[in-house]
């Protein structure tokens, strides 16, 4: 499972990047992704990537902070799918309409540096 903590750390660094170089364009991207799809659809997406975080943790150095990661994944999938009170709609619209570009640019920080973790953990 090797392979999928190293897909997800480059394309989580590739998003930080983004996020941090190209603000706008990249709300813009993800805005046209999460609007033109259904939501119960793209909540498949963090469920199964919940499922292989929790399932590859055994080649990471730390393993409770990959099962972390691949619980709140199965959390935040779920979450999607049921979608109460229209939560994840209003999360949603708060994230790619109210928040500030220095607030973007922090959240590819973290992105960035996450997947820079989960890359010097394989072994």
């Amino acid at each position: 499972m090797k392979w999928f903590l190293y897909a997800f750390s480059l394309i989580s660094i590739a998003i930080g990047c983004c996020n941090i170089l190209y603000t706008d364009e990249t709300k813009k991207v993800i805005k046209s992704i999460v609007k033109g799809v259904d939501l119960r659809i793209l909540s498949i997406l963090p469920f199964v990537a919940g499922i292989l975080f929790l399932l590859s943790a055994s080649v990471c150095r730390f393993p409770w902070v990959i099962r972390f990661i691949g619980l709140m994944s199965l959390i935040e999938g779920a979450l999607a799918f049921s979608n109460p009170n229209n939560l994840y709609d209003k999360i949603l619209d708060w994230y790619l309409d109210s928040l500030s570009d220095q607030t973007h640019r922090f959240f590819g920080i973290v992105t960035l540096i996450l997947g820079t973790a989960i890359l010097t953990w394989i072994v």
